[in-house]
């Protein structure tokens, strides 16, 4: 909207406190006429903006190029006291050595530089000695110096991903839950940039997660992942859009380190969109991959229309193997929290109860009894729990098994805690041994 464009609206969300302070001097004398006293102000506020953005830098995030840049400023200060040239270094160094300014912003500091010289320093060979800029040209410095730097986030002044990545790193052990590590990030990153900068770091998670290895990267990367996760739930539709747009880019991923391979596929699972935009040559060596390989067939939830068609898949592939396989927790919980995200969890305990049932071994029926039937056992329904007694009663590797003797007290018990304790009749089930 028009008023979102104007002077006053910005500086309403000017970054730093006392800058804020400072620019309401700069907006005094303009509105009062005082075109040279503003100009003159602009500039001081700008210099102190751009020491206390570096100042964070320093402090907050011990960013070394920060801390070297006003070390640098510092040491001229001393050795010229009366001499004002530290200001044209600081501008140069942020300009060359961040990316806070954009070449524009660099353009238009020097610009404001060379009105306030002239507003503050006597011309002796005009008659006016002071030059007085018009009310256009105060206002449309106004507008440059908010838009390109005062209400920036410091942050943006460094390579953000070497400082996200060292944090994480640091905070770690302390943030085990990802709820814990979803407010530390958006506190402290993720409400601070702008899209630009969310690019540039979804670019470089995205790298560090699905496609280097080096030792540190290795170490750390499950953290790393979590961090992408966070950011790519915040703009979900920007970042697809962004996947879509350089398919090249976000398809080069390190498919041979395994680590890299079960976390590609926990994220195109949840979000199958992505998948759809990878290069051809990443879908076929995934359809090789998962053809051979049931654990990360089972949780590559991706390949089929619907989670119910891919409950159905498994299905037949399970119904097609001599020896039946059993899925691990990470298989098992992804296919439960997406299940419960889409309102189908009955049909995730279906398959679960499916699963036990075609137990081929004393050993599977107690795997799959453990797994598949104890962890949900307060979600089933009445004619769930039905289907797990015919399961028992029907197949001799589940009712003849020696962990029965207590495995089968055990659902006894959870069916009489759950509502359909006087519902079911045992009797229909002479091979459940109580």
């Amino acid at each position: 909207m028009y008023y979102q464009d104007s002077i006053e609206y910005k500086s309403e969300n000017i970054y730093h406190q006392k800058t804020r302070e400072y620019f309401n001097e700069v907006m005094s004398s303009y509105n009062n006429g005082n075109y040279r006293s503003a100009v003159v102000m602009l500039y001081s506020v700008v210099i102190c903006d751009l020491i206390y953005k570096l100042q964070e830098l320093s402090d907050r995030y011990s960013d070394h190029i920060a801390i070297s840049i006003l070390s640098r400023i510092k040491q001229e200060q001393e050795e010229y006291p009366s001499n004002p040239k530290w200001e044209k270094t600081l501008i140069d160094e942020v300009s060359t050595r961040t990316n806070l300014l954009e070449p524009q912003d660099k353009l238009n500091i020097n610009y404001l530089r060379d009105i306030r010289h002239l507003s503050a320093h006597p011309v002796l060979d005009q008659l006016d000695i002071l030059v007085k800029p018009n009310k256009e040209t105060v206002r449309a410095n106004m507008a440059n110096m908010l838009d390109g730097l005062l209400c920036k986030s410091p942050i943006l002044s460094n390579k953000i991903i070497i400082t996200l990545l060292e944090d994480l790193v640091s905070i770690e052990e302390q943030l085990v839950k990802q709820e814990d590590l979803e407010r530390y990030i958006n506190s402290k990153y993720l409400t601070k940039i702008n899209k630009p900068t969310e690019e540039k770091l979804f670019r470089g998670l995205w790298k560090f997660s699905f496609r280097l290895q080096d030792t540190q990267t290795n170490k750390h990367r499950i953290v790393i992942y979590n961090s992408l996760l966070i950011l790519f739930r915040k703009e979900l539709t920007f970042f697809v859009s962004l996947i879509q747009n350089d398919k090249n880019y976000y398809s080069q991923i390190n498919l041979d380190n395994s680590n890299i391979l079960d976390l590609m596929i926990n994220f195109w699972s949840q979000y199958p969109v992505t998948y759809i935009h990878m290069d051809e040559t990443v879908k076929v060596i995934i359809d090789n991959i998962v053809r051979d390989n049931f654990d990360l067939f089972a949780k590559s939830v991706f390949l089929s229309e619907s989670l119910p068609e891919h409950f159905s898949k498994i299905r037949t592939r399970v119904s097609s193997e001599s020896i039946t396989p059993r899925m691990k927790d990470s298989e098992k919980a992804l296919l439960f929290s997406l299940s419960e995200e889409q309102g189908i969890t009955k049909e995730f305990l279906d398959f679960l109860i499916f699963l036990f049932r075609k137990s081929s071994s004393y050993s599977d029926g107690d795997y799959n009894f453990r797994e598949y039937i104890i962890p949900y056992g307060k979600l089933f329904t009445k004619d769930q729990f039905i289907e797990i007694l015919k399961a028992i009663n029907e197949n001799n590797q589940l009712n003849s098994r020696w962990d029965s003797r207590k495995d089968n007290p055990r659902l006894k018990n959870i069916i009489d805690e759950s509502p359909f304790k006087d519902e079911i009749d045992y009797t229909q089930y002479p091979n459940f041994r109580f």
